[in-house]
């Protein structure tokens, strides 16, 4: 099973690795910083003890005006090693076992680190200058004095040790206290996410409704991923139910096809006919069968169209395109027949063809339907005018003079198997797909279709297509009269 990951821990456990790396860098930083200035104290202690030396090395009282060294009053520290010369070399006072080569002299004052019986020492060279009687009037005797002085370095590392111990301290106590604060505030500052997350898991199969919590849509961070959850649930919840919507549909209109069928099958089995009655029954099965035949048809082209697009971009199939003026004179010419038996005037109006991101199939079929719903709908010794212009884009235009689309109707004319009046339509063929056709090719070419009523009476098909402006031409007309 794979281990699941906690946002809340992740980030309080990288908020306290930073922390812990800051504190340790700063701890550094400390130590160095203690350490120049312990071992300046010291280096200091080192000097004033030397010259609390220097200033014990006293005139001896003797002929020679040679000094001693008067320890009275000189207080020292514990383990201090120290040797007092004079310039012949004569030792004034010593204490500990420094050998005399152990110790390198320079002419000027030194600090050296040395390991003594496996002890660090640090020790402080004094180079200076006593005069004996200095009232005489040879101005005294001088003496130069050499004073080597150390003591244990140990108290150095003990006050450094010290310091570092009482940061880590206060930094393990600030690492956990900031642990405990942050884990509170993730919590509270993903409480939006959890809102979200269990407004989501009451989403089911019969309930699509998803409202985001109000926390989410206050926080900038959350309100697109709100915004963009609400829009895709609400397409979804859209796209199911047309679907469902297209299931029931094309079950029941397939139910009453095959219903139509069969009563027409069992009237003519029901008692002996003439050849003549069952030429006619069959006839009407036929037709029927046919007119099935036409709605599976139109169900598949419908389901092509949809999915097309998808096997076109896995595939990388390329668009092709087409002539939309040529289109739609093969349109006028199918329907040709139609406008004649309603005597109905087609006129065609166009300044310049448009080559459209759609094969000729596909194209016919939207140019086909738009002007046959037109002349199903428009009254005898109507005109329908079809106008096509082309700029950036190509605009095509069906306007009849029929009776016109209701408000309630408008708003589902483009759903499959949607009739505004069914008795109409299965009259005159309709199976209420054509429009559902038109709208999902358009849109498979990256255009539209809408529908609206002409203020003068009759309806207005409006198509948008992506196009690219073929070869002028001048302005015509054509039309489908009764001959």
């Amino acid at each position: 099973m794979k281990k699941s990951l906690s946002i809340t821990r992740r980030l309080t456990v990288t908020v306290l690795a930073l922390e812990f790396l800051s504190a340790m860098a700063l701890i550094s930083a400390i130590t160095i910083h203690e350490w120049h200035v312990q071992l300046k104290a010291f280096d200091s202690s080192l000097e004033a003890s030397a010259e609390s030396l220097m200033g014990a090395v006293q005139d001896a009282e003797d002929e020679g005006d040679n000094v001693m060294l008067d320890m009275r009053g000189v207080h020292l520290g514990k383990n201090a090693i120290y040797r007092v010369k004079d310039e012949r070399g004569r030792v004034l006072g010593s204490a500990g076992g420094l050998p005399s080569l152990e110790l390198p002299l320079a002419p000027e004052h030194v600090f050296r680190n040395v390991d003594i019986s496996g002890r660090s020492y640090r020790f402080f060279v004094l180079h200076g200058l006593r005069i004996v009687d200095p009232g005489e009037p040879n101005g005294g005797t001088p003496h130069s004095i050499t004073i080597i002085y150390g003591t244990p370095i140990e108290h150095v590392w003990h006050e450094v040790i010290e310091s570092i111990r009482f940061f880590a301290i206060a930094t393990a106590v600030l690492l956990g206290v900031t642990a405990l604060i942050m884990a509170w505030s993730v919590r509270a500052v993903l409480s939006p996410v959890n809102e979200l997350a269990r407004e989501a898991e009451r989403i089911s199969a019969r309930d699509w409704h998803f409202d985001a919590p109000r926390s989410a849509k206050e926080t900038v961070e959350l309100r697109p991923l709100a915004a963009a959850l609400e829009a895709a649930l609400a397409r979804l919840q859209g796209s199911f139910d047309q679907q469902r919507r297209f299931t029931n549909d094309a079950a029941h209109e397939l139910k009453t096809d095959v219903a139509i069928v069969k009563s027409s099958l069992q009237l003519l089995s029901m008692r002996k006919r003439t050849v003549e009655e069952y030429g006619q029954g069959l006839a009407l099965s036929l037709d029927d069968f046919t007119r099935l035949e036409m709605t599976v048809q139109k169900m598949l082209t419908l389901a092509r169209l949809e999915q097309q697009p998808i096997e076109n971009h896995r595939s990388g199939a390329e668009v092709q395109y087409c002539s939309l003026r040529d289109v739609i004179e093969d349109a006028m010419h199918q329907s040709k027949p139609l406008a004649e038996l309603k005597a109905i005037t087609v006129v065609f109006e166009y300044a310049a063809d448009a080559k459209v991101p759609i094969d000729n199939r596909d194209a016919l079929l939207l140019c086909s339907n738009i002007l046959l719903n037109a002349l199903q709908h428009s009254p005898n010794g109507a005109t329908v005018r079809i106008a096509m212009t082309v700029n950036d884009e190509a605009w095509l235009t069906i306007e009849d003079q029929g009776g016109g689309v209701s408000d309630e109707d408008r708003a589902h004319v483009f759903e499959p198997f949607y009739r505004g009046d069914p008795s109409r339509s299965r009259r005159s063929g309709g199976t209420g797909l054509g429009l559902s056709i038109c709208k999902a090719i358009c849109e498979r070419a990256g255009g539209s279709i809408e529908i609206e009523n002409r203020v003068a009476g009759g309806a207005l098909v409006r198509v948008k297509l992506p196009a690219e402006l073929s070869e002028a031409i001048h302005s015509s007309s054509a039309q489908l009269k009764e001959q």
